[in-house]
């Protein structure tokens, strides 16, 4: 899984682990290297280490190695995602990165010198939305939902379930997801790498303005699923497709429903009323617990 990019001591030392439970991995010019399993924990070279002077760490130039690579060795070919602070793998996969801004006039150029990654790894976890599935329909069908998490709480695996979950139970005929970032489908040769249900169409790498505007066109949707509505594009693109009658199932960075309706960019759709479902995750008993799902009128519908 790592072999092709990571500096092989460190892919080495990984293969001691157990990818099942490994979330994140976090590596930093000349810090340890740590590794989340839902806790924090330094990585050695046969392992986990309990002291940090055992950890393993990567030179500046490691770290501009592993970019290079995770790149396939072009950092041009994918300068529009190294801009947003991210690259996208196969298999679903995120890189975040992080380095010297390069800026001119005000507009964001690339990124260099990069200084840290945090390697974030997806997992399938079947059924983990059926404790809020019900609450996301009704006899018309698919209700418009938003999903809202803090980051790392699970909002992408909700949303991929959620897919399949739609398809299994013929809740719907044609489902579009728009993988912005290659996360919920992981789409590869034509071919989701993660399950997403049989019904699904998907637009990877894709503004949400272009999946919603084409897809709505050429494809004619249900329901359009997307993750993380997070500037005012994509606001502006959500209501041309409310406008056209599709139903949307999206997500959104937040710690609760109280700070969500204190976002200045939703004030106008939650005035409208265009999320008749809120589901809240959490990190309280682990990545994806259900907090609660909410009404377009805030409020609480189930009782996790």
């Amino acid at each position: 899984m790592f072999d092709d990019f990571l500096p092989e001591r460190v892919s080495r030392a990984l293969d001691f682990l157990s990818k099942k439970g490994l979330r994140e991995i976090r590596i930093r010019v000349k810090m340890p290297i740590v590794v989340d399993f839902g806790a924090l924990y330094y990585l050695g070279e046969n392992g986990i280490v309990g002291d940090k002077e055992e950890a393993l760490k990567c030179s500046f130039q490691e770290v501009q190695d592993i970019v290079f690579k995770a790149c396939e060795c072009s950092v041009y070919a994918h300068n529009e995602e190294l801009k947003l602070g991210y690259i996208s793998l196969p298999d679903g996969m995120r890189v975040g990165v992080c380095g010297e801004v390069v800026c001119e006039n005000g507009e964001i150029l690339t990124l260099k010198n990069f200084s840290s990654i945090a390697i974030r790894i997806p997992h399938q976890v079947p059924n983990c939305s059926l404790k809020a599935l019900s609450y996301l329909y009704d006899e018309s069908g698919i209700l418009n939902t938003l999903v809202i998490s803090p980051p790392g709480a699970g909002k992408t695996t909700f949303l991929r379930d959620l897919c399949y979950q739609f398809s299994s139970k013929n809740l719907v005929k044609n489902l579009l997801i728009i993988d912005e970032r290659g996360e919920i489908a992981a789409l590869k040769n034509g071919e989701p790498q993660l399950c997403v249900g049989n019904f699904c169409d998907v637009y990877a790498n894709a503004s949400k303005q272009f999946g919603l505007e084409n897809g709505i066109r050429t494809l004619t949707p249900d329901v359009i699923v997307m993750d993380e509505l997070a500037k005012p594009d994509d606001i502006k693109a959500l209501n041309y497709a409310i406008g056209s009658g599709v139903k949307i199932v999206a997500s959104t960075h937040a710690s609760s429903i109280e700070d969500f309706l204190e976002k200045p960019i939703f004030s106008d759709i939650i005035s409208k009323k265009v999320f008749k479902r809120v589901v809240v995750l959490s990190t309280k008993d682990g990545a994806g617990t259900l907090e609660g799902v909410f009404n377009e009128n805030q409020i609480c519908i189930n009782y996790a």
